[in-house]
């Protein structure tokens, strides 16, 4: 990201960032009126963490930055959520008094949602959905999809492809729960293994142990990945070499012909195209070789369907959404990726598959969003005689 772009997304994200911490304080301080100086500059702290915590890594004070990460990313999950249930609760009381005004009535029940008492319950629920969202997040959810296409002749045994996405190594990942993600995929004997973005966070230069944790992934075709927008974001060169390290071939706007099976065919997210010197070749143009009667998969972080290239895919596998990954946020994801999580129709032969995610971004949060790793079986539409 440039620095002008992203002087204008820190500036917005501080903006937006610090108005709900004032809308907390305003919640939270008349609780304690004694420590209200001490909340309000702890909330300054807590707005701040992320510059912090990417201060810290430039110096390279890494066991500060964890530190700093867990405290600081945990409560942005927290206060995400307290925030939420608070204005819900306000927008009610809000709707009940604009409704007692246009009907001349007095409700006993504002007075009720107003009281001190509320905010405490509200603080309670929010307390104890994080404690669950924590352990959720940390959970290896696999999904299983049945993909039946024309393409696959009757009797052909099933090409099975898992797909990780969004997993986000960053200063707050677990070994252990890597290494039994491994394990469990290599248990799952895939013939393919995909990554589609986001398999690093903001720190790739400091996740190096990960990348031979993830070299003992086994597939009998290997593993291939595109680029997310956090590659970019990370550093594409540092990014790029963490996923080789890894034992994945980068597929830039280009494809592979695996066997006599299947097409596999990746672009590189708009984040990373931006960094490019020169523009890329139409999304269609990269399809229109491997229009050769096979199946071919097509690897995008964004879930975003090009129309001119549907009659040349026969499954897109993305991500990057997370289904919001703290409700009710999956709500505004959907208003600007208007597409269903799972498996939808996109075209006559077309179809596209958007994953919750592996991992999480920011808070180490998941409510009623739960992580997967997506296992994708492709067989014949017609039975064997």
């Amino acid at each position: 990201m440039k620095l002008g772009g992203f002087a204008l997304f820190l500036a917005i994200f501080l903006s937006l960032y610090g108005g709900m911490h004032y809308y907390i304080y305003k919640k939270l301080a008349p609780l304690i009126p004694s420590a209200q100086v001490y909340i309000a500059w702890t909330f300054v702290l807590l707005v701040v963490s992320p510059v912090i915590i990417q201060l810290l890594v430039k110096l390279h004070w890494i066991s500060l930055a964890q530190i700093a990460a867990l405290i600081g990313y945990t409560w942005m999950g927290f206060a995400l959520l307290f925030f939420s249930f608070a204005l819900i609760v306000d927008t009610v009381r809000g709707v009940l008094w604009l409704a007692s005004k246009a009907a001349r009535l007095n409700t006993a029940l504002l007075p009720v949602l107003a009281a001190p008492q509320i905010t405490v319950a509200v603080l309670g629920l929010a307390l104890a959905v994080c404690a669950y969202g924590i352990y959720a997040a940390n959970q290896v959810h696999f999904r299983y999809v049945r993909f039946p296409t024309s393409k696959f002749s009757p009797g052909k045994p099933a090409f099975r492809i898992v797909q990780v996405t969004d997993l986000h190594l960053d200063l707050l990942t677990s070994e252990a729960r890597i290494q039994r993600l491994v394990a469990t995929i290599n248990e799952l004997d895939p013939d393919l293994i995909v990554s589609t973005g986001d398999l690093v966070d903001m720190q790739a230069n400091h996740i190096s142990q990960y990348a031979s944790i993830l070299h003992k992934l086994h597939a009998r075709y290997g593993c291939y990945a595109v680029t997310g927008n956090h590659e970019a974001f990370a550093g594409i060169n540092d990014a790029l070499a963490f996923t080789r390290d890894a034992g994945c071939t980068v597929l830039s706007d280009t494809g592979r012909q695996i066997d006599d099976l299947l097409n596999i065919v990746g672009v590189d997210d708009p984040a990373v195209i931006h960094l490019a010197t020169q523009a890329p070749p139409p999304e269609a143009d990269v399809l229109k070789p491997f229009d050769n009667g096979r199946v071919t998969i097509l690897l995008k972080h964004q879930p975003v369907i090009n129309k001119a290239s549907i009659p040349y895919f026969d499954l897109q596998l993305s991500g990057h959404v997370h289904g919001g990954q703290i409700f009710p946020f999956g709500l505004l994801t959907r208003l600007v990726y208007r597409v269903p999580m799972g498996m939808s129709k996109v075209g006559p032969e077309a179809w596209l598959y958007v994953s919750y995610g592996s991992g999480t971004w920011g808070p180490p949060i998941r409510f009623l969003a739960p992580s997967e790793i997506t296992v994708i079986d492709i067989v014949s539409a017609e039975p064997a005689n």
